[in-house]
């Protein structure tokens, strides 16, 4: 898929759940990134899924789009409810604990302006602070996991900061309602025969709030999912 011409619009998408005290950050970082992006057109939209503090005011303060999650809570479902909500040629999709770096925004992009269909930012290869001994064999597992079913072996398949081209959300229908996503993201790009590319991104430790992701519950609906990616059928047609 070419590129329009002119500046390439861009889709900065952040599901936030109860993140008050690192939204601000993230939303910060980003509005000093943007302008330093050229050839680039960029907005950035918050996902409030379900928030009880003031996660959306201090997102709409920095200029972000605020839209709400009016469904069940789940990252799945926001991720979802934010992307059918882009306009962009490209979405960006990184976490809204400030462990992503903004700064890692024009590593992300050039390989999609190079023919790539997803771009990864790789933990695995830039580090995290957030890793604990059972969060990184888990990932190492359920990645390698990936590479046996899909046969496109990565580093880092399960985190969250991730770019890709329009259609490799619009042209499939999403049914994940957790962090399962990063794995239908994946495959359906590999679907659209689009290439997958890592570069490196080191992870900071979040700031405040709490973790939502559960080792045992959701690395075992990863795996659930990559085994039900390998054999299922995707209905077309992008829908939330």
């Amino acid at each position: 898929m070419a590129l329009a011409s002119g500046p390439t619009r861009v889709s900065i998408v952040i599901p936030a759940k109860n993140e008050a005290d690192s939204i601000g950050l993230v939303c910060a970082d980003l509005f000093k990134v943007i302008p330093q992006l050229d050839g680039y057109a960029c907005d950035v939209i918050c996902v409030d899924d379900h928030s009880t503090d003031k996660t959306a005011e201090i997102a709409a303060s920095f200029g972000a789009r605020v839209i709400s999650n009016r469904g069940p809570g789940g990252k799945g479902r926001a991720l979802r409810v934010g992307f059918a909500a882009t306009s962009g040629d490209l979405i960006v999709m990184m976490d809204a604990d400030y462990s992503h770096r903004a700064e890692d925004l024009p590593a992300m992009l050039a390989p999609l302006a190079n023919g790539a269909g997803l771009v990864i930012g790789s933990r695995i290869m830039g580090g995290s602070e957030e890793f604990t001994r059972v969060r990184a064999l888990g990932n190492v597992f359920l990645t390698a996991m990936f590479g046996i079913c899909h046969q496109r072996y990565l580093s880092d398949a399960l985190n969250g900061y991730k770019a890709f081209r329009r259609d490799v959300f619009t042209d499939f229908q999403y049914t994940s309602t957790a962090f399962e996503i990063e794995i239908e993201l994946l495959v359906n790009a590999l679907r659209k025969n689009y290439r997958i590319m890592e570069v490196s991104s080191h992870e900071r430790v979040r700031q405040g709030g709490e973790a939502k992701s559960r080792v045992i519950r959701h690395g075992t609906r990863f795996l659930w999912r990559i085994f039900w990616e390998a054999v299922r059928r995707p209905k077309k047609s992008g829908t939330i």
